[in-house]
């Protein structure tokens, strides 16, 4: 029995004249579940390709090297540097997390003796890939009815309190290691930011999401209803991150997901990533059209999500035990809650989108018909067809 893809491919090529129609597109993956993948968007294979193995060069230079660039992990995520992740078993992942040349960055770039012109080419990169996400997110901004250019001053990669990063992470071969059941490279969580570009190399799969409008990742567990979102060679997966369904009024669906140990027919070598946050700026205040939500900013949401992890007694010198204990029966979800699957009752997570008159919404299309709070796209889609 074939699978079917949940996870919808959508083209962004003649941009400007298409736009509507990608506008519904997008909003309508973006708020069912929430990940997507996009093709068209400008960025060469060639590009990726190059970045790939620039991230890797300096992943390849060993350890004590690496680890003269620290990630000071008691400020949580989003914290820049490099870090790694251990089993008794071995090495689950390692990554370095970088950000645009200012204040954040300094004394963090590997210098020219460690990897020659890799501060200058992954900057470039990121430029590329903050390209595609003010495409997609003016978009955003015409579905939620606000002017085209919302996000762009918020977005800003100039900007001295950029908050943007790009976490280029490796997934050593797992081969002839035996790592215990219900191990994952990474448990299930949401990202905290606006949008994410993740750029995989084709064959490396593991990345699942959790599929179905409202599910939690409790219901997930308990159903199997995670899904594999594998990479499509040329195109960047992107997922909506938790600031976005906030900044949204919950609109925009950021979705659980988690990197899992190979199974046994599958590629076991090693697997690279890079995943680009693409987020608001230090300084600024996120409240969606209606107000759903108190105004916030996106340190605040980290430091909240601090304070969960703090909660679930998340340590740096937990056993092996407690973290298996930790992936397979907690998550941190948006809306700042911890999403605990062990006790039962009523999840503690739903998100839910509203329609125009304050009304759940199942899902955004069903049956080829558009959702009422995008029907002003559908105008702007046949105007454009007939011009084009």
């Amino acid at each position: 029995m074939v699978q079917l893809d949940p996870v919808a491919t959508i083209d962004l090529t003649d941009f400007q004249a298409r736009k509507p129609e990608i506008t519904m597109e997008l909003m309508a993956a973006a708020s069912d579940i929430g990940f997507f993948r996009v093709k068209g968007h400008g960025m060469s294979l060639d590009d990726i390709n190059a970045a790939h193995a620039m991230s890797l060069k300096f992943l390849d230079l060993p350890d004590e090297v690496k680890g003269s660039l620290p990630m000071n992990k008691e400020n949580f995520a989003y914290i820049l540097g490099w870090s790694d992740e251990n089993l008794t078993a071995g090495r689950l992942r390692e990554g370095m997390m970088i950000g645009y040349d200012n204040e954040r960055m300094k004394n963090l770039w590997p210098t020219k003796d460690m990897v020659p012109e890799y501060k200058q080419h992954m900057i470039s990169f990121m430029h590329k890939c903050h390209a595609v996400t003010e495409q997609i997110m003016s978009c955003f901004a015409l579905g939620l009815h606000l002017p085209e250019g919302f996000f762009k001053e918020a977005m800003d990669p100039h900007a001295a309190d950029c908050q943007t990063a790009m976490y280029c992470n490796r997934y050593p071969s797992v081969e002839g290691k035996h790592f215990p059941e219900g191990a994952l490279r990474i448990g299930a969580h949401t990202d905290f930011e606006l949008l994410t570009l993740l750029f995989t190399r084709p064959g490396e799969v593991g990345l699942e999401v959790c599929a179905g409008k409202g599910t939690t990742a409790k219901e997930a567990m308990k159903t199997g209803l995670w899904q594999p979102c594998d990479p499509v060679a040329g195109a960047i997966t992107i997922n909506i991150g938790d600031a976005l369904q906030y900044w949204s009024d919950d609109r925009l669906k950021s979705t659980f997901h988690r990197v899992r140990v190979p199974k046994e027919h599958e590629y076991k070598g090693d697997r690279h990533s890079m995943a680009y946050f693409a987020n608001a700026r230090g300084s600024t205040l996120l409240q969606g059209p209606k107000k759903k939500y108190p105004p916030i900013t996106f340190p605040e949401i980290l430091a909240e999500k601090r304070r969960q992890m703090d909660e679930m007694n998340f340590r740096e010198d937990m056993t092996d035990e407690e973290k298996l204990n930790i992936n397979s029966n907690h998550a941190l979800g948006p809306e700042f809650q911890t999403v605990d699957m062990t006790h039962s009752g009523k999840p503690e997570y739903e998100p839910v989108a509203l329609n125009e008159s304050g009304e759940p919404v199942i899902t955004p299309m069903t049956k080829g018909k558009l959702a009422p709070e995008m029907e002003h796209l559908k105008l702007q889609s046949s105007v454009a067809a007939a011009a084009h």
